[in-house]
């Protein structure tokens, strides 16, 4: 049987604010009189909760790495990004601080950088030494993305950095970006 793991950690995270009293729709408190509040019903939640934290952590039990990247709301809530303008490797190492990475596999610039190419939000140029290097288009700006001139070696170069536009789009839509 297939296991869908991301759909099960939304599903825990669901079952979480139950338990805790939380309504997940719109993270209010469930009123007192509610039959999810009864201790019976509570036990139950976190009885599923951890099974379904077994059945996640049996799925991915396999020789190697994780090979999907998979993270949670909840997670998507304790990313902490640098203030300011920020390079994509800084916001993936940001990322990857909430992953749990028995299950996630870890997620590059270099990887968020080729969706965005492929998405025409992103180019890339070939320098006069034959690398390539990836630069800011006509369709960046629009998503919080720009280029700055750095200095790097005694020579000049464009780094493209995420405004605040562009980390929220990040984090909005990591998960879209890291399918395979």
């Amino acid at each position: 049987m297939v296991v869908d793991t991301q759909k099960l950690l939304e599903t825990k995270g669901i079952i979480v604010k139950l338990a805790n009293g939380i309504n997940p729709v719109d993270d209010s408190p469930i009123i007192e009189e509610s039959f999810l509040n009864n201790p019976k019903i509570v036990r139950s939640l976190y009885y599923l909760d951890h099974y379904i934290m077994d059945q996640i952590e049996q799925s991915t039990i396999r020789k190697g790495k994780p090979t999907k990247f998979l993270i949670t709301d909840e997670q998507l809530e304790n990313v902490i990004l640098p203030s300011g303008k920020i390079g994509i490797n800084d916001f993936a190492k940001a990322i990857n601080k909430v992953l749990d990475q028995q299950i996630s596999k870890r997620v590059t610039g270099q990887m968020i950088n080729k969706k965005l190419k492929e998405l025409g939000i992103l180019s890339e140029i070939v320098d006069e030494e034959g690398k390539i290097n990836t630069i800011t288009n006509e369709n960046s700006e629009g998503y919080g993305i720009e280029s700055v001139t750095r200095i790097f070696n005694g020579r000049e170069y464009k780094k493209v950095v995420y405004n605040n536009v562009g980390k929220e789009f990040l984090l909005k839509n990591i998960v879209k970006l890291m399918e395979e």
